[in-house]
């Protein structure tokens, strides 16, 4: 591109040159011609034209060499491998075991003796409530001589757990039976995946899966029961998947999970870089070696897929056949190449 910005630049300074010498000759010899005025016009247009075509033979040289020598590429055999085809779905965390602690009187909050994120034992007072009546006495400052309730209630937890969630503070007045707060067993995590209720026959009970967390993390998971209900809305089915990370993970946590449904052994394998598709992602081709220096394209059917190899079902390919893995992108039929 440059090589014609230049021959064209050249050959435009070069007319221009002609001209303006030419008509300058022409103005002399309508007064009186000088030879040595003459003799250095014809050798400036000499000059020129020598330099024009240097440029033009270098040129031509450089791109007839880039043409014969071809694109730098690289190569590879295909292999044989063991792919496993996934489908994915969504899931999310949930706590089975839960403590909903609720009010027994009606009343005031008078104290709050945990807080979120607390670890509770069972037994332990979670909260103190002072009834309306006894709230009203201590604040006309009214002494009952024969007390027999002093209108103090303590609620206790009844299981062991962490306090996920708190629902009222001190002062907040509160009905009979109200929930109060939300005590999660953190050793009760499971994971509730939601499968569309068409592709129920394709998940099998106790077999093993792959929980994929947001941050990328991979866990393995046996789907463990299945819930006899379908989500009106959705037309999903739920199943619980037990797994052991060993480490504490919050509740409602959206997670992938990718279940096995097709294992192809042997399959004719290529490098996920050797594929070429077009802008729609309807045809598929390789470049496939024919000689040491020249590639053909090639079109395909692809089959199952992993991160980073392709099952080639059509055209059979031989494991010598050499194939593009590298700078196949934009080369046309029978491209020259040259292999690294």
């Amino acid at each position: 591109m440059r090589k014609s910005i230049l021959r064209s630049r050249l050959f435009r300074f070069a007319s221009l040159t002609f001209w303006q010498a030419h008509n300058n000759n022409t103005g002399l010899s309508l007064q009186r011609r000088n030879p040595k005025q003459s003799q250095n016009f014809l050798l400036l247009i000499t000059l020129l034209i020598l330099l024009i075509f240097i440029v033009s033979c270098s040129s031509d040289t450089k791109t007839t060499q880039t043409e014969i020598l071809g694109t730098p590429v690289k190569v590879a055999n295909p292999s044989k491998a063991s792919l496993t085809e996934y489908m994915s779905f969504n899931a999310n965390t949930v706590f089975l075991k839960k403590e909903i602690v609720r009010s027994t009187f009606q009343g005031f909050i008078q104290k709050v003796y945990k807080n979120i994120g607390d670890y509770i034992k069972a037994g332990d007072v979670v909260f103190q409530i002072i009834t309306k009546e006894a709230y009203a006495t201590d604040s006309l400052r009214v002494k009952l001589s024969d007390e027999v309730f002093s209108g103090i209630v303590n609620i206790k937890s009844k299981t062991s757990g962490i306090l996920t969630e708190l629902n009222y503070n001190v002062g907040d007045f509160v009905s009979d039976g109200e929930q109060l707060a939300v005590i999660s067993n953190p050793n009760s995590l499971a994971v509730l995946l939601n499968v569309p209720y068409q592709h129920i026959s394709k998940i099998k009970l106790k077999s093993s899966c792959i929980l994929i967390f947001p941050n990328g993390k991979k866990v393995e998971g046996i789907i463990a029961k299945s819930l006899p209900s379908v989500d009106p809305v959705s037309q999903t089915q739920t199943f619980l998947i037990d797994f052991n990370d060993g480490n504490i993970i919050p509740e409602n946590l959206n997670l992938e999970v990718k279940i096995s449904i097709n294992v192809i052994k042997n399959a004719v394998v290529l490098p996920k870089s050797a594929i070429q598709t077009n802008e729609t992602l309807t045809n598929f081709w390789i470049m496939k070696m024919i000689n040491d220096s020249t590639a053909v394209r090639t079109k395909i059917i692809k089959g199952i897929e992993n991160d980073s190899l392709v099952q080639i079902i059509n055209p059979k390919l031989s494991l010598t056949d050499k194939i593009i893995i590298d700078g196949a992108y934009g080369l046309p039929d029978t491209a020259k190449v040259i292999v690294k």
